[in-house]
This record gives C-alpha cells, sequence and structure tokens, in this order.
C-alpha cells in the first residue's frame, strides 16, 4: 500500500484535473477519484474476482433464506392443514352461532289484576228434613214391640223381618196380607205379628201406611193404633234431632 503522501499528491492532480474538465463544459469521471479516497481510507477496491464470490455467495444465501421462510410457514400453519374438513366446519358454525344475537325472551304474559270486588258467597243450600238415622229407628221399633207386648229373640232378629215386611208389601200393598207373612215366617201370633207388622211399616216404609186392609180385624185395628203410636214416637224423636242439630256450633264456610 501506498503512503497516504502520495495518495494525497495524486488526489490533488485529480481535483486539478476534474476542475479544468468542468471548466471546459465536460463531465469529469469520477472513477479514479473513488479509487483513490478508498485507497486513502484503508479500502481497496474489490476486485473482479471477489465481486463474482460475493454473486456467487448471495445466490446462495437467496435459497436458503426462501426455505426458511417456507419452512416457518410450514410449522405456523401446518397444524391447520392436518384438520379435517368436518372439524373446520363445525369450528365456522360454532363463531357464527356465537356471533348471532340470541333472540330477546318472550315478555311474560301480564298478571290480571285483582278483582276489587269480594267473591261472591255461595248460596245456602235449603235446609232439607233429615230423617231419623238407621240405629234411632231401630231402637225405636223394638222399643215399641217390647211394650206392645211382642217378644223380641235379637235385635238383629226384629229389625231383619221388619225390612221382609216391607218388601213384602212392595210386590202385594195388602196390610192383612203381610200380617199373615209375618205370622207364617216368625214365632209371632196374630197379634203379636199384626203389632209388628205396624210398627215396620210406621219405621222402615212409611209410604205403606195407606194400604188396604180387608177384612177388618180386631188385631188389624190394633195394630193401627199402634202404628200411630209409632209414628208420634218417630215424629217426637226427628223433631229432637232437629233441636240438637240446631243447637250445635255452626261448621266453617255454613251461616
Amino acid at each position: 500500500m501506498r503512503d497516504r503522501e502520495t495518495i494525497d499528491s495524486e488526489l490533488r492532480l485529480i481535483a486539478l484535473h476534474r476542475r479544468s474538465i468542468l471548466e471546459q463544459g465536460g463531465q469529469p469521471s469520477s472513477q479514479q477519484l473513488d479509487e483513490l479516497l478508498d485507497e486513502r481510507l484503508g479500502h481497496r477496491p474489490a476486485s473482479a474476482k471477489t465481486a463474482v464470490l460475493e454473486a456467487r455467495e448471495n445466490r446462495a444465501v437467496a435459497p436458503r433464506r426462501a426455505t426458511f421462510r417456507r419452512k416457518g410457514l410450514l410449522l405456523r400453519f401446518g397444524p391447520l392443514a392436518v384438520l379435517p374438513l368436518s372439524l373446520i366446519a363445525v369450528a365456522a358454525v360454532c363463531v357464527v352461532m356465537f356471533a348471532t344475537r340470541s333472540p330477546a325472551p318472550a315478555a311474560q304474559p301480564e298478571a290480571a289484576p285483582p278483582s276489587s270486588a269480594p267473591p261472591v258467597p255461595p248460596a245456602p243450600a235449603a235446609p232439607r228434613a233429615q230423617a231419623p238415622p238407621a240405629d234411632i229407628v231401630d231402637t225405636v221399633f223394638i222399643n215399641v214391640l217390647k211394650r206392645n207386648g211382642v217378644p223380641v229373640p235379637s235385635n238383629e232378629y226384629a229389625t231383619t223381618h221388619g225390612h221382609a215386611v216391607c218388601d213384602f208389601l212392595a210386590n202385594r200393598p195388602n196390610l192383612t196380607e203381610a200380617i199373615g207373612f209375618v205370622q207364617r215366617t216368625t214365632v209371632w201370633d196374630a197379634t203379636q205379628s199384626a203389632n209388628f207388622t205396624a210398627g215396620a211399616v210406621v219405621s222402615y216404609c212409611p209410604q205403606y201406611e195407606g194400604a188396604s186392609v180387608q177384612p177388618m180385624q180386631p188385631a188389624v185395628e190394633g195394630a193401627l193404633t199402634d202404628m200411630q203410636n209409632i209414628d208420634r214416637d218417630l215424629q217426637r224423636i226427628q223433631g229432637d234431632l232437629q233441636g240438637i242439630e240446631h243447637g250445635l256450633p255452626a261448621l266453617p264456610g255454613q251461616g
């Protein structure tokens, strides 16, 4: 390498030469000046061989960089390509579903305001005349039989034959025949059967009190008298039951 003084002197000569060319209206070449400046700064101009090597290196590096870039893209987006199309479609549908706004809930129907008018209480049912309970009727019937001298083997015996009298009158509404039926089917004689029949009619089937009586016999006349007595006793008991019912406290919901 030449010393600096030699390079500086050459630079001065080149500068003078360039000035003279410019004064003459020409365009000086800067190649020689650039080479001297590079040499002055310690940078020798690159030879043709060096330029060829650098060009080759650049051509070799460029494909490698492109390869690295393609590999990076594959690593980044490769897993997506492996997924089946069905999964990708499902994912797209899910995204659309979440992106779509859900419809507003239907407005609840407003409750009807409570009516200010008080509820109308149900009309009380008309009172009906209650018949005496069956056990009370049986008790009165048996007591009347005993008072009139009719023997009672058992309460069940008396009540069973009393209902049998009503069944007989339902088919043949005749008190005289009913008395004969009782006398034939029970342990009682004619007078006892007449009293029993009268008591059974008043107690269990009063609708047959007006049944025909033929022929009129003393026993039958006495039975009719007993029938009236039993009827009065039952009416008195029914009145007592109604009085007891009115004396009880009113149940909830009843006036």
